[in-house]
């Protein structure tokens, strides 16, 4: 059974279920996400409501090849629905306060050419080849991160521009997710099922503390600077992903080539699509900040 089917399957499941849970009507839908990946969601909709939550059924369709019944996957859709139903009430009813979001702003690093048609209706700032994009936090904890981007029509509800937008997400992004500096060696320690021999060297690993869209960093000039001051004067940056960036110090590696090649070709055979950042190499040092090589 693959997706699709899957999908076809759950619906006729949960239209047992439309009463009880106050639903009219249950429909298939394709979002296109991050660098135009799509996903498969499924929308449970009243009709006095104008909004309704998209429901993703990859993760269902995950835990459906692992085992779990068709009955149990839909109890766990109805209570997803509930759940998000609930927040997007709350979410409703503050739209238009910014009191009420204006802690949960951050901001994330997106690739500009690959979401150019997303970000249409959206405020961002160009930043090198990427886009930096502004959104705003629904639920943490942790294992998941649950955020929603922020539209033109919700920043000019608050009576922002973007410059504005800018400031408020910079400063809280270091406090809802802290920068995380490690080396790269303690990284893969920390994530190794096993206790394997890791070579000691400077290469770092810069992110944040729950490692989901850490390549934000990238765009604190305080943060490149203290790297530079402390760790090596001049560095390059390789993207690895919008999760995290790898900070190599220039004595270490005088083959760009080398390391453009490398990027390409981790992008291309091991970082999923939806997590691509960039195919291009940074160089950092004071004297001129962060540039494309």
């Amino acid at each position: 059974m693959d997706l699709n089917e899957f999908t076809l399957m759950v619906c006729d499941n949960i239209r047992e279920y439309l009463t009880a849970y106050d639903v009219d009507e249950i429909y298939e839908r394709e979002v296109v996400k991050n660098n135009g990946v799509i996903y498969k969601g499924i929308v449970l909709s009243k009709n006095e409501r104008d909004s309704a939550p998209t429901i993703y059924m990859e993760y269902y369709y995950d835990l459906y090849k692992k085992g779990k019944s068709i009955e149990d996957i839909t109890k766990l859709i109805l209570e997803n629905y509930r759940d998000s139903i609930d927040k997007l009430e709350v979410l409703e009813e503050h739209a238009n306060n910014l009191d009420d979001y204006k802690d949960k702003l951050f901001i994330k690093v997106v690739n500009y050419e690959k979401n150019k048609s997303n970000l249409e209706d959206c405020p961002f700032i160009p930043f090198l080849d990427m886009a930096i994009t502004f959104r705003y936090l629904v639920h943490k904890d942790e294992k998941n991160v649950s955020s929603t981007i922020v539209k033109n029509v919700l920043m000019d509800s608050w009576g922002l521009n973007t410059h504005t937008l800018y400031k408020i997400a910079y400063d809280n992004t270091r406090v809802l997710f802290p920068p995380l500096l490690k080396k790269m060696s303690e990284i893969i320690k920390l994530w190794s099922a096993r206790d394997v021999y890791i070579p000691e060297n400077d290469i770092y690993v810069l992110t944040n503390e729950c490692g989901i869209n850490g390549a934000a960093y990238i765009t604190y000039k305080e943060i490149l600077e203290e790297f530079s001051q402390n760790k090596s004067k001049e560095y390059y940056i390789i993207p690895s992903s919008i999760h995290e960036l790898i900070l190599i110090p220039k004595e270490m590696e005088e083959d760009t080539d080398s390391l453009k090649m490398f990027i390409k070709e981790v992008n291309k055979h091991a970082i999923p699509k939806i997590d691509f950042l960039s195919d291009n190499l940074y160089f950092y040092n004071r004297e001129n900040g962060i540039k494309l090589v």
